[in-house]
């Protein structure tokens, strides 16, 4: 390894070690619960508790060559879930790929003891101070269990843990590596090697044959596995609460849609239960009864119209209580790659436009030769006059939901550069006028996560 060469001569600096704190113990007595083992701890971002609640149904809304296949989920509403406005999400307790499981469980030399009980306790004598068990671990685990639902090991792994690895390495080239990026003079080898590449702690256990790190390492050093959140894609309350997620492409996968797409494809191989909880982030991005008469535009492309569909029809059962309900206008931006192939509840859409819940939507199609918009930004700078002169009134709110590392950046850029443009101001003061927007509520920006 040529980079390591280039330290042969370097003294390393490497953080010190924290205290081992945490330890397994086989247990005869123990009892592991039936239930996902996260669904007694508090969840990030709860506002109610976990539910087990089942799927009722699904379809697909897109599949096919260039295109994400996109599901769309029924799932029974929980008898004791805590009431919900559109725009708000669920949290689904998830798990890790059962062939990931399976390599660290083969690693760590456990296959053979996968599903025997374990006790999680402190580790005797206590060194570190004031030391607490993960919430997270319930006291009886099972290796498999532990490693499915409990820990997240497709983080990028901190340079502490690097070291910490190091301590369970034997091959010396493997532990020189890891002593080296966890270094302070190997920092720019770390951002090079770990952060461009995104290297997880999977792929670092891949890469380091003779690691093979302990349970308790693992508990005391990955993060949690973060349940995912989806938007809520209806209004039906008491009766069912829809989802639409789309499968990842491109060789990546994600750990959630995977589990959902089997559950929802192989009957006879997986149950169709599901864990999940309501969530509640700040600053909201909720459509409330006191929204009815404001002017709302929203932008969602692809999936990212998920929350509208809730927002239209929240809109429809305020005109069946009251006729006499004043709607404010509705305006929907979205985007896809072909209009005939995953246009995503394109009739749902016609059927509140015709209805008059909406009062216009505009589509861009990136792949279609014909389209007149090939993205959301297009549309947004053709018809600036009307968007901008719409969101200058006091009485508009802009909702922007979708993929957040890169889309609503660019979406958000190009508001503000329209906004610039109509109101002959510069595009820094755009930029600050859009955040004033997002703290006074009339701009909600939802980045959805994709997993």
């Amino acid at each position: 390894m040529d980079f390591i060469e280039q330290f042969k001569n370097t003294t390393l600096n490497l953080p010190k070690l924290p205290v081992h704190y945490i330890e397994t113990i086989r247990s005869e007595n123990g009892q592991v619960i039936p239930d996902h083992l996260q669904c007694n701890s508090k969840q990030p971002f709860d506002s109610g508790p976990v539910c087990k609640t089942g799927i009722l149904s699904y379809k697909v809304l897109a599949e096919g060559e260039g295109v994400k296949t996109v599901y769309e989920v029924s799932i029974k509403e929980p008898p004791n879930m805590v009431d919900y406005l559109p725009g708000d999400t669920i949290g689904i307790l998830t798990q890790n790929l059962s062939s990931d499981v399976s390599f660290v469980l083969d690693r760590l030399h456990l296959v053979e003891i996968a599903d025997c009980v374990y006790e999680v306790k402190l580790a005797k004598p206590i060194k570190k101070k004031n030391p607490e068990l993960p919430p997270y671990v319930p006291k009886f685990i099972t290796p498999r269990r532990l490693l499915t639902e409990c820990l997240d090991f497709r983080i990028i792994p901190r340079k502490i843990t690097l070291q910490v690895l190091a301590n369970y390495t034997s091959d010396p080239c493997e532990k020189r590596l890891l002593e080296i990026l966890a270094s302070k003079e190997g920092a720019s080898f770390y951002n090079e090697f770990i952060l461009k590449n995104e290297m997880t702690f999977l792929h670092m256990l891949k890469i380091l044959s003779s690691c093979r790190p302990s349970l308790a390492m693992l508990i005391e050093h990955l993060p949690r596995l973060l349940a995912r959140p989806y938007s809520i894609a209806n209004y039906d309350k008491g009766s069912h609460i829809r989802i639409i997620f789309a499968m990842l492409n491109d060789g990546k996968i994600g750990i959630t849609s995977t589990m959902l797409e089997n559950k929802l494809l192989y009957a006879a191989r997986y149950d169709k239960y599901i864990y999940m909880y309501l969530r509640q982030i700040k600053p909201v991005f909720q459509y409330r009864e006191e929204d009815l008469e404001k002017n709302i535009i929203m932008i969602g492309p692809g999936t990212g119209i998920s929350p509208y569909m809730g927002f239209l029809e929240y809109r429809k059962r305020a005109k069946q209580v009251n006729k006499k309900v004043k709607l404010g206008s509705a305006l929907l931006l979205t985007s896809c790659r072909h209009r005939e192939r995953n246009y995503l509840c394109e009739d749902e859409i016609q059927q509140y436009v015709q209805l008059g819940l909406l009062d216009n939507v505009y589509e861009a199609f990136s792949r279609d030769a014909d389209s007149r918009y090939k993205f959301v930004q297009d549309i947004i700078e053709d018809k600036k006059e009307e968007l901008i002169k719409l969101l200058l009134d006091d009485n508009t709110k802009l909702y922007l939901c979708g993929e957040g590392r890169t889309m609503l950046p660019r979406i958000q850029d190009t508001i503000a550069t329209c906004l610039s443009k109509i109101k002959g101001i510069p595009k820094v003061e755009s930029d600050a006028l859009m955040g004033e927007y997002k703290k006074m509520g009339k701009y909600l920006y939802y980045s959805m996560i994709r997993y």
